[in-house]
């Protein structure tokens, strides 16, 4: 039978496969064993055997060949078991949303960001969230940009703020807000790049480094200042607060967004010194369209709005 025979039978046979039938084709192609499937799925073999059949008979094909080697799914079981896990993910968003439509009372929002969010804008939000009477929770967690777009296409968390370039935020994705802020150079007072006004990255490279990762969204603007320098850090460190120890208490160099450090610029425990050509760190709270219209994410997004831009 051809793949879209196979495809049409899925969807003629949606009707008649739930949730239950795609964990038991799937336990039962993972162990390969009939006995040890309905241990598994605390039925008795000939109950397991039995529903098997009658879902062969259902979908008019075999979804199983029987040999020595034990239960080998065929194609047919293979697609299902691989719709399935779509359709799991996509009934779990719709549970979620309409858990979050209820309205503001009650639940929890889930809240991915950035490390750099983390230190910059989150705390701010974090505050105007303390002051208001809510009556729902937030959670947040912090990782990679890739690793927000990773749990926000499975539903784990419900808006994803981090240095996304446009060119890896998925079509599903909604980018209501952005913000962006100029990368300069951070070095501690009496530094010996303090007598420059502007920092070339083959200077900057001649000192170890303490940085995060350079984030993909930043890579098209520095190929321009590369040159033969490199920008792999010495120590790779998120947390810029442990940067700045580092960074006030020895010849190491740092580089980030200018408001990271704007308390120790202005106090003149750290130097600030800019690049020869603009470098801007970008950033942009993502959301599925489908969650941004329930209520409490609305309400949640207002609160970044404060610190970020509505994009047009």
């Amino acid at each position: 039978m051809t793949d879209r025979s196979i495809n049409q039978v899925f969807q003629d046979g949606c009707e008649v496969i739930d949730i239950s039938d795609i964990h038991m084709i799937k336990v039962i192609s993972e162990v390969g064993s009939i006995n040890k499937a309905a241990e598994l799925l605390n039925m008795s073999q000939p109950t397991l055997s039995k529903k098997v059949g009658r879902l062969e008979q259902k979908v008019k094909m075999e979804l199983f060949s029987r040999d020595n080697v034990g239960m080998v799914p065929t194609q047919a079981a293979r697609l299902i078991i691989k719709e399935g896990e779509d359709l799991r993910t996509q009934l779990s968003f719709i549970e979620r949303k309409l858990e979050l439509m209820a309205n503001l009372v009650g639940g929890t929002v889930r809240i991915g960001v950035g490390p750099i969010i983390e230190q910059i804008i989150l705390p701010k939000v974090l505050l105007d969230f303390a002051d208001q009477d809510y009556q729902f929770k937030v959670s947040v967690v912090t990782m990679s940009q890739q690793g927000l777009i990773k749990q926000l296409s499975l539903g784990e968390i419900d808006l994803a703020i981090g240095p996304f370039s446009d060119d890896e935020i998925p079509d599903e994705f909604a980018a209501p807000l952005q913000t962006s802020d100029k990368i300069v150079v951070a070095v501690r007072k009496g530094h010996a790049l303090c007598n420059k006004e502007r920092v070339t990255l083959e200077s900057f490279s001649q000192y170890k480094a303490v940085s995060p990762n350079i984030p993909k969204s930043l890579g098209t603007q520095v190929v321009s200042l590369l040159q033969n320098a490199s920008l792999e850090p010495d120590i790779i460190c998120e947390n810029y607060n442990l940067a700045k120890t580092i960074i006030a208490n020895s010849d190491y160099v740092t580089a980030g967004p200018e408001s990271l450090f704007r308390s120790e610029f202005a106090s003149g425990e750290l130097v600030k010194l800019a690049f020869p050509v603009e470098v801007l760190w970008h950033c942009k709270c993502l959301v599925k369209p489908q969650t941004l219209m329930t209520p409490v994410i609305e309400e949640v997004v207002n609160i970044f709005s404060q610190y970020m831009d509505e994009r047009t």
